[in-house]
């Protein structure tokens, strides 16, 4: 008798437990929640949990360079899980959709890196860039042109700081919203860039360039240069232009 009123207990206690309320749904339109649960589940090795995260266009970097593409990523990710690396990753601080972290690396149980100048970008609820912040100084650069490129000025303004200062032939551009006009100068002429060979130091970021209107070359140099501060763009114009300042 005690053993039946012993499992008919056993058995309510599970239903109950089954049936309690589950806590609150965490915020992933919150950068910081989103990043912070996509580290959860690089930690726990949970690649599939992790990339739902991630978008299509997902950019991460690291010592070889960058990875661009979710397919492409996720088998990087797979290679360093395989290669018996783990990661441990504190210290979330978000600044709007840029989120900085602190990060230490193991191999096989042995710590090989740390340090905290982890970055992870979020747009539209989905991680577009993670890696060091000297490969994000680059990626900012690279995905303002090519936002410029497509004549999105909403993207392409959203890696510009309020108080930026842009240098070309037509003028010199300060603030948003005169760098904005500037822009749809750009856009309504057919006015794009072609860049290359990027060189970073300390978030300068010198490149080759050529300027293109439909199709004909108006202009190249070996000199463009854009400076990114905490992930915003604060010059753009070229070496010659930066030292006269």
């Amino acid at each position: 008798m005690k053993t039946k009123l012993f499992s008919i207990l056993f058995v309510l206690t599970l239903l109950v437990a089954a049936c309690a309320p589950a806590g609150p749904a965490k915020d992933l339109s919150d950068p910081l929640t989103l990043v912070t649960e996509y580290y959860a589940a690089i930690e726990a090795s949970d690649l599939e949990k992790a990339m739902t995260f991630a978008s299509e266009d997902y950019v991460m970097t690291d010592p070889t360079g960058f990875t661009v593409g979710k397919e492409a990523a996720t088998a990087a990710w797979q290679g360093y899980f395989d290669a018996g690396f783990t990661f441990d990753q504190s210290d979330f601080k978000a600044d709007g959709n840029r989120v900085t972290s602190c990060y230490k690396v193991y191999e096989n149980g042995n710590l090989i890196d740390e340090g905290c100048g982890a970055v992870t970008h979020v747009r539209d609820g989905k991680i577009i860039f993670d890696g060091l912040e000297d490969a994000e100084q680059i990626w900012v650069v690279q995905e303002y042109y090519e936002a410029l490129n497509a004549a999105n000025l909403d993207i392409a303004m959203s890696f510009i700081a309020s108080d930026a200062v842009f240098i070309n032939p037509t003028g010199t551009y300060e603030g948003a919203d005169a760098i904005r006009a500037s822009l749809e100068g750009l856009n309504n002429d057919g006015i794009t860039f072609d860049l290359s060979n990027f060189r970073n130091t300390g978030g300068t970021v010198i490149y080759d360039y050529q300027v293109l209107q439909g199709g004909n070359v108006l202009d190249t140099g070996t000199n463009g240069l854009t400076q990114v501060k905490d992930g915003l763009i604060i010059f753009d114009g070229t070496e010659e232009t930066a030292a006269g300042r």
